[in-house]
């Protein structure tokens, strides 16, 4: 859950406050980025400060999407879509937004977009950390690191490290999640990031924990506290669940004043700000301390609140799903509404095709009705009129198609019936068309072999 929390504050971006999606100076810059790199560059400096539990920001990247859509963006509509599946696992929708991740890391690939790739990993272990599933959350996490190295990015190394070693720390798994917490203070130590090192320096005591070697863990712990003492924690979610650390290596050490005093003070953060995850924990340690030491009322209290937070959560996660519910239902419109301005795009492509294609019919005809040296069989122009009959049909077919659908309502039999009246009007002005057009022919024939015939006269009268 801390790597949720870190993901939130370091790539939870795409919300917009104001009727225009991007604002000028933003879209100025996303417009000039020669590369899809650049543009998710420009994207994720933007909206970098955002959080997906902001209240507008489903609305807004809702709407950010259908302007990226309108404006046949791929690139803008793949990084949008990154934002939209933190909402999704925000919302405790977990599958959705796998479904949505794997969609856009196929293209990402596809475009060969390292930036693109490197996001939707992150994503990608975020979410399967809120889905407890720990192993596939380092899996991918850990695929970012040749990205990192090939473009040197050692800060970003450091943070896909440590994120790395929270997923094997919070699945128990202290051995792999010790090497690469390692890996992440020795990396934040050189580059003298004092604020990354106190996070890293507290995911290893963290793996220690996990490891049950309390009294390796305490110096990590107190070294990432003395940090946040003089400086301000990352958030009030991991200032809580650092003191509720030194809670429980002190319940498991048998100290249990000092569990208490740290379970208190996660409680005074926590509370606060709403942390309930935190606030459970530190009940939890503060009535098994209590337990331990024989104060009844005390217990009986803070097991009180713990069940009280435990089913507040419950409720909350129910809470979580409803809205997920009428969020995918918000996302399935959208794709409908896109998937209904395609087929549009579609069909007056369609209807730009036919008249194309009947213009150059009328013109071959006009070329022979009009030409002067030409003898055109009859045929020829019946073929014609046959090939400019169906163009025609399936012109008017396109250009009535969304009106006969609304009077007929989508019935097969009814618009069939439209279709063959249609067809019916059609074929009487074809043939009379036709007639005019063969006939047309015959009189220029005729007026082309009699000026050839006086043609042939006078060059014999000349011989």
């Amino acid at each position: 859950m801390k790597q949720i929390i870190l993901f939130l504050f370091t790539i939870s971006f795409f919300i917009s406050a104001h009727s225009q999606p991007l604002p000028d100076s933003i879209k100025t810059k996303y417009l000039a980025a020669k590369t899809d790199d650049e543009k998710g560059n420009q994207l994720f400096s933007y909206f970098s400060t955002q959080l997906v539990t902001d209240s507008n920001t489903a609305t807004n990247t809702l709407a950010l999407l259908d302007w990226f859509a309108k404006q046949h963006d791929e690139v803008g509509k793949d990084y949008t879509n990154i934002k939209l599946a933190g909402i999704l696992t925000a919302k405790g929708d977990f599958p959705a937004s796998l479904n949505l991740l794997f969609q856009v890391l196929s293209r990402f690939e596809k475009r060969k977009d390292n930036f693109g790739m490197g996001l939707t990993y992150r994503a990608i272990g975020s979410t399967y950390m809120s889905a407890k599933d720990y192993h596939q959350a380092a899996e991918y996490l850990k695929k970012q690191i040749p990205l990192a190295l090939a473009d040197n990015q050692k800060e970003l190394l450091s943070r896909v490290y440590n994120g790395v070693a929270c997923a094997y720390g919070e699945g128990k798994m202290a051995d792999s999640g010790m090497v690469y917490a390692q890996k992440a203070v020795t990396m934040d130590t050189e580059l003298k990031n004092y604020f990354q090192l106190a996070i890293s320096t507290s995911t290893l005591g963290e793996n220690y924990i996990a490891d049950g070697q309390y009294d390796i863990a305490l110096p990590f712990l107190k070294r990432t506290f003395d940090y946040y003492q003089k400086n301000k924690a990352p958030s009030p979610y991991m200032d809580a669940y650092l003191k509720n650390d030194f809670a429980e290596v002190f319940l498991a050490t048998k100290v249990y004043d000092s569990a208490n005093y740290y379970a208190r003070l996660a409680l005074q953060v926590a509370i606060p700000f709403d942390v309930k995850d935190q606030s459970m924990r530190s009940y939890e340690y503060l009535y098994k301390s209590f337990e331990q030491t024989n104060q009844q009322d005390s217990l009986n209290k803070y097991f009180r609140l713990a069940m009280l937070t435990k089913d507040s959560l419950f409720t909350l996660e129910k809470i979580k799903n409803i809205q997920a519910l009428g969020f995918r239902e918000e996302l399935r419109q959208q794709e409908i509404a896109a998937e209904k301005l395609k087929t549009e795009e579609e069909r007056k492509e369609n209807i730009q095709y036919a008249l194309i294609a009947l213009s150059i019919v009328s013109i071959i005809v006009l070329f022979l009705l009009l030409s002067r040296t030409l003898i055109t069989n009859t045929k020829v122009i019946e073929f014609l009129g046959v090939v400019a009959l169906l163009i025609v049909f399936e012109f008017l077919n396109l250009l009535l198609h969304p009106f006969l659908e609304r009077i007929t309502h989508h019935s097969p039999v009814l618009m069939l019936l439209a279709l063959v009246c249609i067809a019916a009007l059609l074929v009487p002005l074809h043939h009379k068309v036709e007639h005019w057009a063969t006939k047309k022919l015959v009189e220029k024939n005729k007026q082309v072999r009699l000026a050839a015939a006086k043609k042939t006269i006078e060059q014999l009268d000349k011989n």
